[in-house]
C-alpha cells in the first residue's frame, strides 16, 4: 500500500514539475520565474496582438526606510492580488512574480491601458492606509536636500510599468532584462507607464 501511494505521489509530482504554473511563489501565490519564462515562450511570437508588461512597486524602499518592514509583506500581497484580479478580466491573461517588487503580466494589447489604469488606481487607493495623514496630504514619502542643495521629494508607493507591445530588436532571452533596466530608470521620473521602443534597447 505504501509503495503504491508513493508511486502515485511521484507520478503526480512529475506532472506538476512539467507544469510550472502549478508551483506558485509562497508570498504572493503567483507563478514564479519558471512559469514566466514558459509563458513568454508562448507569447513572444504573438507580440503585437499580446503585450508583455513589466510592473514594479515604485517607492517601496523609501517607504521601508521611513515606516519600517512591518507592512512589507502585506503591501506585496495586495499588489499581487490587485494585478491578478484585474488582469483576470482579460481572457488568456497571465501575471507572475519576477522578484520581491517586480511582476510580469501578459495579455491582449488592446486591454493594457484600461487594465493598468484600473490596477494602478486600486493599488494607490489601498496603500493610502499605510501612510500618515501628513504624507498623504503632501503625496510624499520622504523629502530631503541633496548634496547640490536641491530639494528631493519621493512620492508615495505606486505601480509603474514598461510595456512591450510590438516586435523589438531584442532576443527573447534578453527582453525581460531589458524591460527591467528601463523600469529602473522610470522609477526616478514622474511617469507611471512607458512603451518600450528599439532605441531603449541596450546595444552591446
Amino acid at each position: 500500500m505504501g509503495i503504491a501511494e508513493a508511486k502515485k505521489y511521484i507520478q503526480d509530482l512529475h506532472k506538476k514539475q512539467d507544469n510550472p504554473y502549478l508551483w506558485p511563489d509562497f508570498l504572493t501565490g503567483l507563478p514564479d520565474k519558471a512559469a514566466i519564462l514558459k509563458k513568454l515562450d508562448e507569447v513572444f511570437p504573438q507580440i503585437g496582438e499580446y503585450s508583455i508588461v513589466y510592473v514594479r512597486i515604485a517607492n517601496i524602499h523609501p517607504y521601508l526606510i521611513k515606516y519600517g518592514p512591518n507592512k512589507h509583506a502585506e503591501i506585496i500581497q495586495w499588489a499581487a492580488a490587485i494585478l491578478k484580479t484585474t488582469s483576470a478580466k482579460c481572457k488568456n491573461s497571465f501575471v507572475g512574480t519576477l522578484s520581491t517588487h517586480d511582476f510580469i503580466a501578459m495579455c491582449r494589447t488592446k486591454n493594457i491601458p484600461k487594465l493598468f489604469k484600473e490596477a494602478g488606481k486600486a493599488f494607490s487607493k489601498k496603500v493610502e492606509a499605510y501612510y500618515s495623514k501628513d504624507d498623504l496630504k503632501n503625496s510624499t514619502t520622504l523629502s530631503f536636500m541633496d548634496n547640490k542643495g536641491q530639494k528631493v521629494r519621493v512620492g508615495l508607493i505606486k505601480f509603474i510599468a514598461v510595456v512591450t507591445d510590438k516586435k523589438l530588436n531584442v532576443k527573447r532571452s534578453h527582453l525581460i532584462q531589458e524591460m527591467g533596466r528601463v523600469c529602473e530608470a522610470l522609477e526616478g521620473t514622474d511617469e507611471d507607464l512607458i512603451i518600450m521602443t528599439d532605441n531603449m534597447v541596450c546595444r552591446d
